[in-house]
């Protein structure tokens, strides 16, 4: 087959109008992009009747949430009589072609840069029956949508639509915050399996778990913070919409203060030697378990007292007190937020209606 020959369009605004405007029976649209505005410009050529228009673009819902392929183009699109539109993945070309007018390919998608962009080129082609050829195969290969899954397109879009919307707000209010706490709790897990033992006797032995030591002053500083949160700004889920002025004024100092505070109360010897007590009766626990456990061990010859200590030692270790507070603290995160799914934006935009929304702690300059 020989080579095509064609002539170079830089301006595809101009091939593409005359193009459409020419004499078709059947004409093609392959883009990977879509935007309402290029397409309002062709409209009146194609609404022809007895015409058939093939429409080969990205039906993702990436694509269209990131807005590449404009819902509203596709909506009208497919008004036109004889209008078909399918998805083929991964598309890459850009080709308008028709039955009679040949074929333009080149850069530009049907989108106002694709047409009018200073860097975009096109090739026309008189002779097009490749290209036509190719075509129909893409054309078999692509998906068809059924009616029941254009309609689940379009309500993916509004939701996502209406998270944008509720984002933006949620930015020009100030931002989600949550406070969270770590080393509240230290827990072991005991399982005679990882002590060799399956059952004592008949008696299948199941694992047993013991609190070492709680920190409940920790959990108290997150509830503050929270309260504080809460005092400034709105819940949703356990974190905090509150003004970015207070955010980015206040709150750091408020949390370094109280973060600072619950280290000192963590190192004083008051909470060290408490600690310390609610670890004696955890070991105290587990040297009893152990010592239910030993006549089914392989000690190794080891008395039960040195094989019981031993275990403690490794299990509940000396300076674990300190470790406990020194690891334990509180932190926060500035959380991004955009609901994606109907209840989520249902809460959010019944939380962007409260009316303390109009009070002064969400009225700062943000």
């Amino acid at each position: 087959m020989g080579m095509m020959a064609g002539q170079p369009i830089p301006f595809l605004r101009p091939a593409l109008h005359a193009l459409v405007r020419g004499p078709w029976r059947t004409l093609w649209i392959v883009s990977p992009s879509l935007h309402l505005a290029a397409l309002q410009g062709l409209l009146p050529e194609l609404e022809r009747a007895g015409a058939e228009i093939r429409v080969l673009t990205d039906l993702s819902y990436q694509a269209i949430g990131d807005g590449r392929v404009e819902l509203a183009a596709l909506q009208r699109l497919r008004r036109l009589e004889g209008c078909e539109v399918r998805w083929q993945p991964d598309l890459g070309a850009c080709i308008y072609a028709s039955d009679e007018g040949g074929a333009l390919v080149g850069s530009g998608p049907l989108t106002l840069d694709g047409l009018d962009g200073p860097r975009q080129y096109g090739v026309h082609l008189a002779e097009a029956g490749p290209v036509l050829s190719d075509l129909e195969q893409w054309w078999e290969s692509a998906r068809r949508l059924s009616p029941q899954e254009w309609a689940a397109l379009e309500e993916r879009v509004g939701l996502r639509r209406n998270a944008l919307r509720i984002g933006a707000e949620i930015t020009r209010l100030g931002a989600f915050v949550r406070v969270s706490a770590h080393g509240t709790r230290r827990t072991r897990r005991l399982d005679p399996r990882d002590f060799g033992v399956l059952a004592l006797g008949n008696v299948r032995l199941r694992p047993m778990d013991v609190t070492l030591c709680r920190l409940d002053l920790v959990s108290r500083a997150k509830d503050e913070l929270d309260a504080i949160l809460a005092e400034r700004g709105l819940e949703w889920n356990g974190q905090y919409l509150v003004p970015r002025h207070f955010l980015e004024q206040e709150w750091p100092g408020i949390f370094a203060a109280r973060e600072k505070q619950l280290a000192e109360d963590l190192r004083s010897p008051e909470q060290q030697a408490a600690v310390a007590a609610q670890l004696a009766q955890a070991r105290s626990a587990i040297a009893g378990f152990l010592g239910d456990l030993y006549p089914f061990v392989d000690a190794d010859g080891r008395p039960a007292d040195q094989w019981v200590a031993e275990q403690l030692e490794r299990l509940v270790p000396e300076g674990l007190a300190a470790a406990v507070c020194a690891e334990a603290g509180v932190e926060y995160r500035v959380l991004t937020i955009l609901p994606e799914d109907a209840r989520s934006i249902a809460e959010m935009d019944e939380l962007l209606r409260d009316p303390r929304l109009r009070s002064v702690q969400l009225t700062l300059p943000i």
